[in-house]
């Protein structure tokens, strides 16, 4: 009785078939350095499991401010950006309005409302997957106090137009930019914006792309009176001592081994995006992320077939408007070249 608002509810899903090359969770496919690795294992060392965190995250916060250029007063610390949308959803405004976000997008803004049990406005993508005017207009009429753009979009890759984004924010809605795959786009940012209080513009980063899937860091950056009003709610030691520790190092002294394994990721989504256009049968959508997405002849029938070749990606077809699309990662050069020969045959076989 106490759990039947759960009987509908569907959880947030990911993809665990076992396979030699995995491509299906946008993870960076690159290890830290051993030497990086020999400095995290001697500071962990050092820490005291017996003992809490720093319930401020002082020295984090700084090394994370640091890394993108604002100040430590701008940020808020999450157990992954998840942990954040879920807060957000949570605080901004009344739990009877409203959250807004497009669709086909990160499921996870969906998910925290269910949970809530707070209503959704979903509006749909062009065929293009870009947000229309019109979409927007018409959810705004449901008088959503919270709205969600991921830009760059995960499961389609495009970056969003961000007239239309800042169209949302001046219509008096709290609007969240979700910029988990910015680093790998040349788009800019929004992150000036959110460092203003007069724009109702906050952006949520995570570590999760860049090589850090495995410790749980979301960040989320506002202007600093909102930055201080969100901590209050942020649960007390939400972000492990191992956490602390590995992300403090990795944002100092690991900062030019991130840029320089996130430049290879970028010159590797386009090689494998160029030998993927010229298989017959495959359409190739933009990416500004370390992943993108292909639409073939038989989505579920060329996940299936992939797998039988040992290559794991994420079947979008279950998504609007997104029949027989794929989402592939970036990986490895070698595992993106058994990738390509892969798909190159099954497409053959159909």
């Amino acid at each position: 009785m106490f759990l039947d608002k759960l009987k509908n509810f569907k959880s947030y899903k990911t993809e665990t078939t076992p396979c030699r090359v995995k491509l299906s969770s946008n993870e960076n496919p690159f290890e830290l350095s051993d030497r990086l690795k020999e400095r995290i294992k001697e500071e962990v060392g050092k820490i005291p499991f017996n003992r809490y965190p720093d319930p401020t995250y002082r020295q984090l916060k700084e090394s994370v401010a640091e890394f993108y250029g604002v100040q430590p007063e701008n940020i808020v610390l999450g157990n992954g950006s998840d942990e954040l949308i879920h807060i957000l959803i949570t605080v901004i405004g009344d739990l009877s309005r409203p959250v807004m976000y497009p669709v086909p997008t990160f499921p996870m803004y969906q998910v925290s409302a269910d949970i809530l049990g707070r209503p959704k406005v979903e509006f749909p993508l062009d065929e293009d997957f870009q947000l229309r005017k019109e979409s927007i207009d018409s959810a705004l009429e449901k008088k959503p106090q919270i709205a969600f753009f991921a830009s760059p979009n995960n499961p389609t890759g495009n970056s969003f137009d961000s007239e239309l984004i800042r169209y949302t924010a001046d219509s008096g809605v709290f609007t969240v930019v979700d910029e988990a795959y910015i680093d790998f786009s040349d788009k800019k940012d929004f992150v000036e914006e959110a460092l203003d209080s007069r724009t109702n513009i906050v952006v949520l980063r995570t570590m999760s792309k860049i090589g850090l899937a495995g410790i749980r860091l979301g960040v989320m950056i506002a202007d600093s009176k909102t930055a201080s009003l969100i901590d209050r709610v942020r649960p007390p030691f939400n972000i492990t001592y191992p956490t602390d520790v590995i992300g403090r190092i990795v944002l100092t002294e690991g900062k030019e081994e991130i840029k320089q394994q996130v430049e290879k990721i970028i010159l590797e989504r386009k090689r494998i995006m160029n030998a993927v256009r010229q298989i017959k049968g495959v359409k190739v959508y933009p990416s500004d992320a370390n992943f993108f997405l292909i639409k073939v002849p038989d989505g579920n029938k060329v996940h299936r077939m992939l797998i039988e070749e040992g290559v794991l990606v994420r079947n979008m077809s279950h998504l609007p408007n997104m029949e027989n699309c794929l989402r592939i990662s970036v990986g490895k050069p070698e595992e993106n070249d058994i990738f390509i020969k892969a798909l190159e045959k099954v497409l053959n076989a159909l």
